[in-house]
């Protein structure tokens, strides 16, 4: 009898370390997917790279040969000049979405991109939806980090833009289900200190856009906004507003998309057709250059399209140029004869797949990137 009561208390031992085991792995999966957060040790935002060297990266980069002579060949540029390490990919200073307050995010994800002749400004959401989303702003000249502005909710804020005429940065968001951009002020930007506040930064304006899907990403070009939304099945658009600078019913100066419907909501000017999986879309000259990202197995692709010849359809067939990118391509901006290239590959829950993972922006002149 007492055998068996042993035989017995060893099968419960083993079974209840199986259980263990495998409840160790579900968790170490979990969390290396960014399902879960890691248990956060710091106390502020990370500034240092996340990845590898320079040296590792050129070395990842070195099979794209279009990026890495356009990023790291430029006469009389040192290659550090051209890369921006993306802040918070190991710990971000934010707010519990539900209990408000303080709190270390370990699963930010990069998403948007924006430049003015200051700052560079880098999106970024939770990807367990447990923390409010960030706006990292760096020092344009020096790459280093200013600070973080604490985002009102979890918005996806895949796309940013900076508006040099009204000194605004717009964010793409959503309310509920309705696609939407909210504005920053660079006035209130720059003051605003989540270390002193703790409390999300107010924002200027909030505008809905019930005629598109969502706001996947977003690019100022002269006085006009240009959203895009994201398909990864068919064909897409991009939807084309007027900003212009009007009065609420309050009589307060608002900014609003001018098609005149209201100043909180608008329908677009002008609708073109492009192709799917766009991440993000910018103009150089007379082209419009679409970023196009479909996961860990694919190449991502950058596309080159000639405005002046096409007419509202901005698909593959009519790219005049396409280069391949590493995969995990986000956002692209322009900045004079620059474009800027963001990755989220960088992310905690990604940086297994790139190829390679990237935790910097990447700073290139279009003419070199684009020449033959």
């Amino acid at each position: 009898m007492e055998k068996k009561k042993g035989k017995t208390k060893k099968v419960i031992s083993f079974a209840l370390i199986g259980i263990i085991m495998t409840g160790m792995v579900t968790l170490g999966l979990l969390t290396k997917n960014g399902k879960i957060e890691r248990v956060a040790f710091a106390e502020e935002t990370n500034t240092e790279a996340s990845l590898g060297s320079l040296d590792e990266l050129m070395e990842g980069l070195s099979d794209y040969p279009e990026l890495y002579r356009a990023a790291f060949e430029e006469d009389g540029i040192d290659p550090e000049e051209n890369i921006f390490i993306i802040p918070g990919m190991d710990a971000t200073l934010t707010l519990h979405h539900e209990h408000e307050e303080e709190e270390i995010c370990t699963t930010m994800t990069p998403q948007g991109l924006a430049v003015n002749k200051d700052y560079l400004f880098i999106s970024a959401y939770c990807q367990t939806k447990e923390h409010n989303s960030v706006i990292y702003v760096l020092d344009k000249k020096s790459g280093s980090f200013i600070k973080e502005i604490v985002l009102d909710g979890i918005p996806h804020a895949g796309g940013l833009a900076y508006d040099n005429n009204h000194e605004l940065l717009w964010v793409s968001s959503e309310k509920g289900d309705t696609a939407q951009v909210i504005t920053l002020s660079l006035k209130d930007i720059e003051a605003y200190d989540f270390t002193d506040s703790a409390e999300p930064i107010a924002y200027t304006d909030s505008i809905e856009l019930p005629e598109i899907k969502r706001a996947s990403t977003i690019t100022v070009h002269g006085d006009d906004l240009y959203v895009a939304h994201f398909d990864d099945e068919e064909t897409s658009v991009m939807h084309r507003y007027l900003i212009s600078t009007t009065a609420n019913d309050k009589g307060e100066e608002v900014h609003a998309l001018d098609t005149g419907k209201s100043t909180e909501e608008a329908s677009p000017d002008d609708v073109d057709k492009i192709g799917k999986e766009i991440q993000g879309l910018a103009f150089y000259q007379e082209k419009l250059m679409l970023s196009r990202s479909s996961g860990r197995k694919h190449d991502s692709t950058l596309l080159s399209f000639d405005r002046l010849k096409e007419n509202e359809d901005f698909t593959d067939k009519n790219a005049n140029t396409e280069i391949t990118m590493p995969s995990y391509m986000e956002q692209v901006v322009v900045d004079g004869k620059h474009l800027y290239i963001l990755f989220e590959s960088g992310a905690y829950a990604y940086r297994d797949h790139g190829n390679p993972s990237i935790d910097r922006v990447l700073r290139v002149e279009v003419d070199t990137l684009f020449a033959e």
